[in-house]
């Protein structure tokens, strides 16, 4: 029960004050585009972050890291996957956990802001999809200025926490996911007619089902065993070589604890913060942010 309150508290009650963020539009190279906030410092680095399923730049955890790094003088760009801005995506294709390569434009993009420094921060489903990219693609990130990351609550075994949501205990988290999630696809599938698999979709119960046939198809799986096997960074974890944290708390409901002790000791620049309390993404009093 704790770990419900401490991570649905924070999500209701948390109030962070941030300045007023400058909105930038980032033209990707397939002509699509995500949006971001900016967050001017008074320092070199730059420090960009990465929200969770059904998220955006406006979670209260985005703007709680923001503000921490902004006391430290830091720029921050937290950028909303496509489609998560509160502006539909141009394409057919929406996000997933394993779409790093819109987070390489991002750093592309950031590469011509000319900062000296780069650091990463991902949360939730944006957490696992950072630490994909620092696990497959560290020397290109390290060519692109990134010198460091955390990762905050990240399922890193995308089979083993959707089966986590389906448990009982986590209908309220299912169901508004899955609430949101088809929405999204019902407009999706006004602009593409055809394209997407509503009779199906509208029939799916479980965060499975729904990516069996909606997430997975999309962008060229399987199915959604494929999927989480191809995108889960469980498997990468060793072959990460940027310095980074990995912050879970033990009573997250959301997530398949049993994973993280097998994958502590992988890779000694992978430090794993477990923390006894904190729910998924909450934290909120523990020093975490």
């Amino acid at each position: 029960m704790k770990g419900h309150l401490q991570t649905i508290i924070p999500y209701l009650f948390r109030k962070v004050k941030l300045p007023e963020s400058e909105n930038i539009e980032i033209t990707l190279s397939d002509g699509d585009f995500v949006d971001a906030e900016f967050w001017k410092g008074s320092e070199e680095g730059l420090v960009i972050l990465t929200h969770g399923l059904e998220g955006s730049s406006k979670a209260v955890y985005i703007r709680a890291l923001a503000q921490s790094y902004l006391k430290q003088g830091w720029n921050v760009l937290a950028w909303n996957f496509r489609g998560c801005s509160g502006r539909m995506n141009r394409l057919e294709r929406l996000y997933h956990s394993g779409a790093y390569e819109d987070l390489k434009e991002v750093i592309q993009y950031a590469n011509s802001l000319n900062y000296s420094k780069i650091h990463l921060a991902g949360f939730s489903l944006g957490g696992n999809m950072t630490l994909l990219a620092l696990g497959k693609e560290s020397n290109w990130l390290k060519i692109h200025g990134v010198e460091r990351a955390i990762i905050v609550s990240p399922p890193v075994n995308l089979a083993a926490s959707s089966a986590k949501l389906e448990k009982w205990w986590n209908t309220p988290y299912r169901i508004n996911f899955l609430r949101d999630l088809k929405s999204k696809i019902r407009l999706k599938a006004k602009q593409f007619p055809g394209y997407y698999r509503l009779a199906e979709m509208e029939k799916a119960t479980t965060i499975f089902s729904f990516d069996d046939v909606c997430t997975a198809p999309v962008h060229g799986f399987k199915g959604a065993a494929d999927y989480y096997h191809n995108c889960s960074s469980i498997y990468h974890i060793r072959e990460v070589t940027i310095p980074t944290m990995v912050v879970i708390a033990k009573n997250d409901p959301m997530l398949a604890r049993g994973n993280y002790d097998d994958i502590e000791f992988q890779n000694p620049l992978v430090q794993f913060q477990i923390m006894e309390e904190g729910g998924h993404c909450g934290f909120w009093g523990l020093n975490v942010y």
